[in-house]
């Protein structure tokens, strides 16, 4: 018996299977583990081992079991290829692709996989040289700014990991053949990948910064895939990291611009941007007042209260390799400021966060201690340190040739973001659904008029702005390559739905055209990423809902009211905070199954959606001219919610914006390019409260040149 047990403990692994910590077959003299690869296969000499007696008499019979496994081996190999090409998924490949038959990848989860087999996933060295060539075409600076172009100048010095990461952000963008109908599919074979080679390091204790830098690829790709979760979690282990590392905290001269101060700083600021725009928000618990019921609050940034560690200084860009248009007159880029701006959009989303809370307790919004008037502060304090080289007026981006457009994203694209991002931040704050949706407000929440119509018109100017800025893109081909620019023009379009229902008939029509420009633009980016298509799917059911008629009223009426709109409030949420919108948090949501098992979600969220519906009466139609004898136009009654029992639709203004698949092209006339308002346009500054800002340098052309950056 004991002899017996000592011959089974005689089972070793190859050289690839001890190296790669995989359990091995043990087939002689090749595994099919290392068959399968393509690998060489050798086994350590035992030293030592007992030969026990009898054992010549069945050599021979163990020589033929040996064969036969290879030849079973090697039989489900070919069984499996063959298997593979005739699956359609896998084998969307161009005919003048012959040559990259072999590119076939298992994509499965049912199939074995581990970390052995993270060399096969590569694809040949040509797919790797045209995902890097449109990484730093479409990805570097945009937003995320971590390598040079040198870095990567010879692939064997780059990491698995970071190849794998990169192939999971940047190929997308790629016109390889290669990806062809695939590339959602091997996106997320990428970052498994990737992801469980990270662990493996952080496991066995490697971790350099070049692991932070991949968890931030890691973490944008998560983002474009709608994998919210895993980015959170990949955010949360990159700050950790890079803490623990102390890349914090500037550890080189200011004055040092050499590859290693640079690259901690460029770590160091990206992943500050990632945790603004896409990461967790948490609020901080106070037990300190009560502590039988403890609660969460939120902070704001207080300039007063700085500490004497410094962290990293900006990044140095270096812009001189740019022609004159972005070098003779710009001494900096714009990255730095988009850095910025993504800080503001980071307090903008805890703001906002609170109001979808329902916290009775927050300041309302015109009082001077709310996270509405900290977050105003801070934009207008940003906005007059904002050179004038980069603002709009100045860069006039849209007499710029395309050719230079595209060959000079570094600089455009962060631009761009600086634009949508500036408008979008001014239409979270005064958004209409904010300050209307309660059902039942307090005399604390009531909304003033003055407020009311002055955060009306702003969301009105600054979401008109938004479709203003996608025609612009639109027209130049400026392929847009940060999914939050996606994010953004739905926000637009959810107050253009307002609008909508305008009593004025010229204004009407120009929000529904807008509306469908907002509409038809980030269904050209959900092709692109499946975040966009989250978003893309939640903003059909929403304006789908707003234009429904309960049929009780309808009963009631012939015509229904033309002001009364109808607001699915769980939609919007999802909407407006998209982070948290798309992580419920359920055992029913992709996004959790894809990290927790079961028992660790929250029960599911039986809640029916007619119970979100709220309806809202006389929306505020837009004036810029001041009438002291109206006494201004009156904030909308409180929000009524009631039970969807009918899908009676308004056919006219939903079907304009669902059938509108493209952005209407130039008819060589004028264009809504430059919207004609229709109500009476003061240029009386003492009256108008929108000329701040209006830049006093240029002309002034009316109230749509108003309110730009």
């Amino acid at each position: 018996m004991y002899g017996s047990r000592s011959h089974k403990r005689l089972h070793q692994a190859c050289e690839n299977c001890r190296r790669k910590k995989t359990r091995c077959p043990g087939e002689r003299p090749a595994c099919s583990s290392c068959i399968r690869l393509s690998k060489t296969c050798t086994y350590p000499e035992v030293r030592g081992n007992p030969v026990t007696s009898g054992s010549q008499n069945g050599s021979n019979s163990t020589d033929t079991e040996r064969r036969l496994a290879q030849l079973e081996a090697k039989i489900r190999m070919m069984e499996r290829q063959e298997a593979n090409s005739e699956m359609e998924s896998y084998t969307r490949i161009s005919e003048n692709s012959a040559p990259f038959q072999d590119w076939q990848l298992p994509l499965s989860p049912s199939v074995e996989m581990d970390s052995s087999t993270t060399t096969s996933i590569l694809p040949p060295n040509d797919v790797l040289e045209d995902v890097i060539g449109a990484y730093f075409q479409y990805c570097h600076k945009q937003p995320l700014w971590l390598f040079n172009r040198e870095d990567f100048s010879s692939m064997q010095d780059c990491s698995e990991e970071t190849m794998l990461a990169l192939l999971a952000l940047a190929s997308c963008h790629s016109k390889h053949p290669f990806f062809q109908g695939r590339v959602h599919e091997l996106g997320q074979s990428y970052a498994q990948s990737a992801r469980e080679g990270i662990m493996h390091q952080v496991g066995e204790g490697k971790v350099s910064i070049t692991t932070v830098q991949n968890l931030c690829m890691l973490t944008l790709a998560n983002i474009q895939a709608n994998k919210t979760t895993l980015a959170h979690l990949h955010i949360g282990m990159a700050n950790t990291l890079a803490k623990c590392a102390n890349l914090d905290v500037e550890a080189c001269a200011i004055e040092d611009f050499g590859t290693r101060a640079e690259t901690r700083r460029r770590v160091f600021w990206s992943l500050h941007l990632l945790q603004q725009m896409y990461g967790h928000q948490s609020f901080t618990t106070d037990i300190l007042q009560d502590i039988t019921r403890p609660q969460y609050i939120a902070t704001y940034t207080d300039p007063r209260k700085s500490v004497n560690e410094r962290p990293p200084a900006i990044p140095h860009e270096d812009i001189s390799g740019q022609d004159e248009t972005t070098s003779a007159d710009k001494k900096s880029g714009t990255w730095a400021y988009m850095l910025q701006t993504s800080t503001l959009w980071g307090e903008v989303r805890t703001y906002v966060k609170q109001w979808a809370q329902q916290t009775n307790n927050a300041p309302p919004p015109w009082s001077i201690e709310s996270g509405y008037a900290v977050i105003n502060a801070y934009l207008m304090d940003s906005e007059t340190k904002f050179p004038d080289r980069h603002r709009f007026d100045s860069a006039r981006f849209t007499e710029q040739e395309s050719r230079h457009l595209q060959r000079n994203r570094g600089y455009w694209s962060p631009w761009v973001y600086q634009q949508f991002a500036y408008h979008t931040i001014h239409n979270m704050l005064n958004h209409p659904f904010l300050y209307s949706s309660r059902p039942q407000q307090s005399a604390q929440l009531g909304v003033p008029n003055t407020f009311w119509k002055t955060s009306s018109e702003l969301a009105f100017i600054h979401s008109t702005w938004v479709a203003r800025l996608i025609e612009m893109v639109i027209r130049k081909e400026y392929r847009v390559s940060d999914p939050f620019i996606g994010h953004c023009a739905a926000i637009a379009a959810t107050i253009h739905i307002y609008f909508c229902r305008a009593a004025d008939k010229t204004t009407r029509e120009a929000a529904l055209d807008r509306l469908a420009k907002c509409v038809a633009f980030l269904a050209e980016l959900a092709l692109l990423w499946p975040s966009c298509k989250w978003l893309q799917e939640r903003l059909q059911s929403l304006i789908q809902a707003a234009f429904e008629i309960d049929p009780e009223q309808e009963k009631d009426q012939e015509v229904p009211p033309p002001r009364t709109i109808s607001i699915n409030t769980r939609l919007m949420w999802d909407i407006l905070l998209y982070s948290s919108g798309a992580y419920r948090g359920t055992a029913s949501s992709p996004q959790t199954r894809s990290l927790f098992d079961g028992s660790s979600l929250f029960p599911e969220d039986n809640t029916d959606d007619g119970e979100d519906i709220v309806e809202i009466d006389n929306f505020h139609s837009p004036t810029v001219e001041v009438s002291l004898g109206n006494g201004q136009a009156l904030p909308p009654q409180p929000g009524r919610r009631r039970t969807r029992s009918g899908h009676g639709t308004q056919g006219s203004q939903a079907d304009l914006v669902a059938q509108s698949s493209s952005i209407p092209e130039d008819s060589g006339g004028s264009t809504e390019y430059t919207p004609v308002a229709s109500w009476p346009m003061s240029l009386d500054m003492a009256y108008d409260p929108f000329f701040q800002f209006q830049d006093s340098a240029g002309p002034f052309f009316g109230t749509w040149e108003v309110g730009n950056l």
